[in-house]
């Protein structure tokens, strides 16, 4: 089998806490973990924070105009995992880190499709399922979305207008918006079905949630270094966890705020599990319980407490 350049994978739904495991992640001295949007058919060049767009779609396009001498039926996805061990190669050598790998949060709908890349990629690669209650992943997700329209507000940037000011005030007043409610819902409820069917095509998955890693974060911080590290020359001691734990604490990422002291208009607002409650309007709770109930309990959460089931 041809040895791959991208040595682990996260796998969330966004906003989930890949960015806090991230950082985590690269604290320790061998490792770090990057994001290149690895595989899904996807590009939407009106998204706010720029176009998205994934390695294997960057492939696509540029088969249009390649005209590789007998390139076979393969050999766009050849190409493409081709491009994904440059770019860990790439970053691996540039960091001077022995273990490169990403976080990996598919785009709307791609999810199922890019798990089966990913798999076809390498099948034995450690992959971290990380999981979150998808009532705070929305939240965290609409609380986002609502800083970027305050903040083109608050700055007077060309084309800012009354839905901009709409935002801002929905983000003051704890209001999710349909079209984000929506949104969130649907990518939390692809990402880990698709998660959950594709993770027998892996032979190293290790499921982690959210709310575990607030309450042991050095305890599962070993056991999700050691699984990514499995295999390698990398050793990972306890001591190794808790400096990473500490470099990549709520308190580092968010300037000094504590978990649980929120900031609406900061990308870690508030480092916390169960706001959702104080966020939601009756018919939300009711149709994501509705829609999403049984893949809730399914990931271990309880369709109707604040906290995390045991």
């Amino acid at each position: 089998m041809t040895t791959r350049a991208l040595k682990f994978v996260v796998v969330a739904s966004p906003k989930s806490g890949t960015t806090w495991l991230q950082r985590l992640i690269s604290a320790h001295p061998a490792m770090h973990c990057g994001e290149s949007r690895l595989f899904g058919l996807y590009y939407n060049p009106a998204n706010p924070t720029g176009p998205h767009t994934t390695v294997e779609q960057t492939t696509r396009h540029m088969l249009r105009y390649l005209a590789p001498p007998s390139p076979g039926e393969d050999f766009g996805e050849k190409l493409t995992f081709e491009l994904v061990d440059a770019i860990a190669r790439t970053c691996a050598a540039k960091g001077g880190v022995a273990l490169y790998g990403e976080k990996f949060t598919p785009y709307p709908g791609t999810a199922e499709h890019a798990l089966e890349m990913l798999a076809r990629y390498n099948d034995e690669i450690p992959v971290v399922h990380l999981v979150r209650d998808g009532r705070d992943v929305i939240v965290s997700g609409a609380a986002h979305r609502l800083n970027i329209a305050r903040e083109r507000w608050a700055s007077g940037q060309h084309g800012a207008g009354a839905a901009d000011l709409e935002a801002a005030q929905q983000l003051a007043d704890r209001v999710v918006p349909d079209e984000w409610f929506e949104h969130f819902l649907e990518n939390w409820i692809d990402v880990n079905t698709a998660m959950l069917e594709c993770g027998p095509l892996f032979r190293r998955v290790l499921r982690v949630s959210y709310e575990d890693l607030l309450a042991d974060t050095e305890g599962q911080a070993l056991e999700i270094l050691r699984h990514i590290s499995a295999g390698s020359d990398v050793a990972v001691t306890p001591g190794q966890a808790a400096q990473c734990v500490h470099a990549a604490s709520f308190a580092a990422l968010s300037g000094g705020r504590e978990p649980g002291e929120e900031d609406r208009a900061s990308f870690f607002r508030k480092g916390a599990s169960g706001d959702w409650e104080n966020w939601f309007t009756i018919d939300q709770m009711r149709a994501f319980d509705r829609r999403a109930g049984e893949l809730l309990e399914h990931l271990g959460y309880d369709r109707g407490a604040r906290e995390h089931a045991a």
